[in-house]
């Protein structure tokens, strides 16, 4: 991973300096650091200032033990940053500015700690507000200090270079300068120039070149509301020209980055949200330049973040905010943000949902589903009819005359997730098969508390067969009672619903079952977070002692990794690990990629990965992607993968562009089992996993992988990309 390349060349501190500069532009990508750190010292004295301001607020942030996290981002160190660039611009290198500039860089640390826990809490971020606030203290501050001189340097920016670079320096500016390039161009080039306090044509190459790299969709979007400035600027009867360049690349195209691209998943409505901030932003720039030129005081960035902080907040108090999602976890990039959330959608769904399991155990089958059958309509439409039917279909045996024929009844049944018992019913008698009881519809009815505004309720159960009474807590798969046939039932089955109320007889939630098992012809399909449906026959997995043993991954478990072909290497050595969030993750200590996974009772799955895909440790993130840990001889398990990970560089850059608006590539990731001799007694299981890019429809594959367990553990792992076969050997050791 970038982050990893950048500690081993210039250590923590040199990281944390440099994404300093690259969070100017909301992003973690080193190479664009690289290129705004060169454009600030086209103007040298600014650039001097402005690295020693970033320099000064990382030793202060670690001095003061705040985040090491948000340390190592940059986002403490930021706000000095534009605060040494600008005081670099304006004012002379005295020994009276070394004195100004080190207090507001720790001025603006402090106030972006302050801020960053204030607004945090509503869920907002500090932008450049520390570096206005600190600017708005030192300036007015600034006229007492007698040594403090203006710079006019900066104005014949090519003195500076002179200084910087002699003769040949200067030449190669002014041929840059004089490119024959249309004036539109060199307006936007200017503008983003801006950001960094300048004038200059080459250094917004720098800062477009490194955007350009960094994102597509961020290149794009600042076109964008280039554009539609310099077109707002028309229609509101004032020319072009008129803009400034500060306020073009500031102001307009940071908060229209910020909103349509970081803080919004891009897509064809957050676009049009970055379109919609300028004019808000020009009544902005325009009010309160007027209030703050009235006090002396500098506008700068004050707009951008006014635009951004206000459109963030409205949006975060949306009752439905799936229509145009914020970005869930910031990833530094528009394109990790998106195709992480597109993914996300389909393979984390559990996240959105208390798991819920089938309340029997067996295979039964579904008799009647949502909106079916003469029960299930209108208000309790979304609910679910189970019966056991042998392989003919038939639900009972001999004649049919006695409940007894009926192989559901006085079957037992289960609590579907952890609860509290809220309400019972067990008095109601059980009809003979064909009779109904249409006075106490719901019959003999159990309803289980699992969160405040979610309940499950089971009904139509045997008279007097409840194991548990109200009030009590009951944990997953705890017998509640057993099937009957009470209440509106001609024949025993069980009916299962979810609803918002505790009453018998609430409306039901549509409402996804978290995983089970559906019978095809072929054999079994596993299913996750889905509806069973009329005519299926489901039962809940049953999982695979070795697969539950070998993906644990607890933490303080650590594997030694080697490679078959140079067994006399060093290994490299895997570490489970749990975080502050509780998240858990295998770390490499050699390379320092981190696979972040999760595991419940039924599945193993990783949720993200951090670090160099050469790493080894990426081999196994692909390869064990996502393991269901049932033994499923017959099934194919499919997941989606984020765009960004698997597909090549050409490709992928033309789909960053397209993203927003059409994905053509689709990664895809299926799992099958190897066939051991015995599936539930065995001490050895393959994995084979195969991972897939579709472009245009056509299928190209990656790679391919076998993931060998025994004994409880993984042992091998052999990775197959094109000609090439790479085989590693697991061990198992102490921490």
């Amino acid at each position: 991973m970038a982050v990893n390349r950048i500690r081993t060349v210039v250590g923590p501190f040199g990281a944390a300096v440099l994404r300093s500069y690259s969070l100017l532009f909301f992003s973690q990508h080193r190479g664009f650091a690289v290129l705004l750190l060169l454009a600030t010292f086209l103007n040298p004295s600014a650039g001097a200032a402005g690295l020693a301001a970033a320099c000064l607020a990382v030793a202060g942030a670690r001095v003061g033990g705040f985040s090491e996290e948000l340390i190592q981002l940059g986002a403490y160190s930021f706000n000095a940053l534009l605060v040494g660039l600008a005081l670099g611009t304006f004012y002379q290198i005295t020994g009276a500015f070394w004195v100004v500039l080190a207090v507001g860089a720790l001025l603006g640390l402090l106030l972006a700690v302050a801020l960053s826990g204030w607004l945090g809490k509503s869920g907002l971020p500090t932008l450049s507000l520390p570096f206005l606030l600190t600017i708005w203290v030192l300036v007015p501050a600034a006229d007492q200090f007698h040594g403090l001189l203006l710079n006019e340097a900066s104005i014949y920016w090519l003195n500076d270079v002179y200084a910087l670079g002699g003769e040949q320096l200067v030449s190669l500016a002014q041929q840059v300068g004089e490119w024959s390039i249309p004036s539109s161009i060199t307006t936007y080039l200017r503008a983003l120039s801006a950001v960094l306090f300048q004038d200059s044509v080459p250094g917004g190459l720098l800062v477009a070149v490194g955007l350009l790299w960094h994102s597509r969709i961020a290149f794009s979007l600042s076109v964008l509301a280039y554009g539609g400035a310099c077109g707002f600027g028309l229609l509101a009867g004032g020319p072009v020209v008129s803009l400034a360049y500060y306020d073009l690349g500031a102001n307009y195209m940071m908060a229209a980055l910020a909103v349509g691209g970081v803080f919004l998943i891009p897509s064809l409505k957050s676009y049009l949200v970055g379109l919609a901030t300028i004019p808000l932003t020009a009544v902005l720039i325009t009010g309160l330049g007027k209030l703050l030129a009235g006090v002396g005081l500098p506008l700068f960035s004050l707009p951008f973040c006014g635009t951004a902080l206000l459109a963030l907040y409205t949006l975060l108090l949306r009752t439905r905010p799936e229509e145009l999602p914020l970005t869930p976890f910031q990833s530094y990039s528009p394109e990790r943000n998106l195709y992480a959330y597109r993914s996300d959608q389909a393979r984390l769904r559990h996240q959105l949902y208390y798991q819920l399991s089938l309340p029997f155990r067996g295979e039964w089958l579904v008799t009647q589903g949502y909106n079916s059958g003469l029960t299930h309509q209108g208000e309790w439409a979304h609910a679910l009819d189970f019966m056991v039917a042998d392989a003919d279909g038939k639900t009972y045996h001999n004649t049919g005359v006695a409940l007894t024929d009926y192989y559901c009844f006085n079957k037992p049944v289960l609590a579907p997730a952890d609860g509290v018992v809220e309400a019972l019913v067990m008095h109601i008698a059980d009809n003979a098969p064909g009779a109904t009881n249409t006075h106490q519809n719901w019959g003999n009815t159990l309803v289980l508390r699992h969160q405040t505004g979610l309940y499950t309720k089971l009904s139509h159960l045997r008279a007097h067969s409840a194991q548990v009474q109200v009030g009590e807590f009951v944990r997953k798969g705890t017998v509640l009672a057993y099937c009957g046939n009470s209440g509106r039932s001609a024949e025993p089955h069980l009916h299962f619903q979810v609803q918002a109320t505790p009453y018998i007889g609430s409306r039901t939630l549509a409402y996804p079952l978290a995983y089970f098992l559906t019978q095809t012809a072929g054999g079994q399909q596993f299913d996750s977070f889905t509806v069973p449906q009329v005519g299926d026959t489901v039962c809940n997995p049953e999982l695979n002692p070795l697969l539950r043993q070998a993906l644990a991954f607890a933490p303080g478990y650590c594997l030694d990794v080697r490679s078959a072909d140079d067994p006399t290497a060093p290994a490299q050595r895997w570490e489970a690990l749990t975080n502050a969030y509780n998240q858990t993750y295998l770390r490499c200590r050699t390379t320092g990629a981190t696979a972040y996974f999760e595991r419940n009772d039924t599945v193993f799955y990783f949720t993200a990965y951090q670090g160099s895909q050469h790493a080894w440790l990426y081999q196994l993130y692909l390869a064990a992607y996502r393991v269901p840990l049932t033994y499923l001889p017959t099934e194919t398990v499919h997941d989606a993968f984020p765009l960004s990970l698997v597909t090549s560089p050409g490709l992928q850059g033309v789909q960053d562009v397209l993203a927003p608006f059409w994905l053509f590539i689709k990664p895809e990731f299926t799992l099958q089992y190897g066939t051991p001799d015995n599936p539930y007694h065995t001490r050895a299981l393959c994995l084979r996993s195969r991972v897939a890019v579709r472009v245009l429809g056509r299928t190209t594959f990656e790679q391919e992988a076998h993931l060998a367990l025994r004994d409880g553990a993984l042992q091998e792992i052999t990775i197959h990309q094109g000609s090439h076969t790479q085989r590693l050997l697991c061990s198992t050791v102490s921490s």
